[in-house]
């Protein structure tokens, strides 16, 4: 996971950085061809610092939008990706770092995982709220399958 994370935006272009649901399945792609059982996990994202409270995915919305009301990242074991935390950066303000691979916990509770930032402030995945639609927008087959295969080639032919 961290050689994709460290590779992910040297090969998929950093305008798709805001699309969750495609880097998601570009990141399963990637590993579904390493042989790595993953699966992708619906969740809200937070941004949380001393004087901010920012969240992302499944909130209620008031005004009707042609985007997905979600968010969703690659689960692999016991850790989590996400490639999409860009949202809060492009469309919040709120500096992150572009590829996210966080420990999810092992203990049942609405809290799948956490990391804490350079500045003290922190990014946490939640489950999402019940009765919300969790089912991520189907994505360009082709689009995965180019940047998920370029992606395996970088990672494969890497000195390790």
């Amino acid at each position: 996971m961290d050689k994709l994370r460290l590779a992910y935006y040297d090969v998929v272009p950093a305008d798709l950085r805001t699309f969750c649901s495609l880097t998601s399945r570009i990141s399963k792609h990637v590993l579904d061809k390493f042989g790595i059982g993953n699966e992708l996990m619906p969740c809200q994202l937070w941004y949380t610092n001393q004087t901010q409270n920012y969240v992302v995915g499944f909130l209620n919305q008031q005004e009707p939008s042609s985007e997905w009301n979600g968010h969703v990242v690659c689960r692999a074991g016991n850790v989590i990706m996400d490639a999409a935390t860009q949202n809060l950066e492009v469309k919040l303000g709120v500096p992150v770092p572009w590829v996210v691979v966080a420990r999810r916990f092992l203990v049942t509770t609405q809290l799948i995982s956490r990391a804490r930032l350079d500045n003290n402030a922190m990014l946490e995945w939640f489950y999402p709220p019940a009765n919300m639609d969790t089912n991520p927008p189907v994505e360009p087959v082709a689009l995965v399958e180019q940047y998920g295969n370029l992606l395996y080639e970088r990672i494969a032919h890497s000195p390790t």
